[in-house]
């Protein structure tokens, strides 16, 4: 069974902690973008840090560390399943985030 990243997440927002979790877990994955500041460098001892680890969990301890947590559609796309899953959805006009009426010049899926 697949493992993904999940953040365990305060009332405020705050990350709380890092996890492994079962992709059955109701937990939100860690999937998304992050922005920070040019003093997460300090946080680096060299090549070999492994970001999600000493660094990240640094910043959870010190309370620097936020969250917005997306509730609506989200599907990576990793491998071969996860495009045909996603290129079905847009093919058979279910796809939950085609927001347009109209069709796109050139695309294999106009309606």
């Amino acid at each position: 069974m697949q493992e993904k990243g999940v953040l365990d997440i305060g009332g405020d927002n705050a990350v709380k902690a890092f996890r492994e979790k079962n992709v059955k877990d109701g937990a939100p994955i860690n999937a998304g973008y992050m922005v920070l500041e040019p003093e997460i460098f300090n946080y680096l001892s060299d090549d070999t840090c492994v970001f999600e680890q000493t660094p990240l969990m640094k910043l959870v301890e010190e309370g620097e560390l936020m969250s917005y947590v997306h509730t609506g559609f989200w599907q990576c796309m990793d491998n071969i399943r996860e495009k045909a899953t996603l290129e079905k959805l847009l093919a058979n006009g279910t796809a939950p985030w085609k927001k347009w009426d109209r069709a796109i010049p050139n695309n294999p899926y106009n309606e």
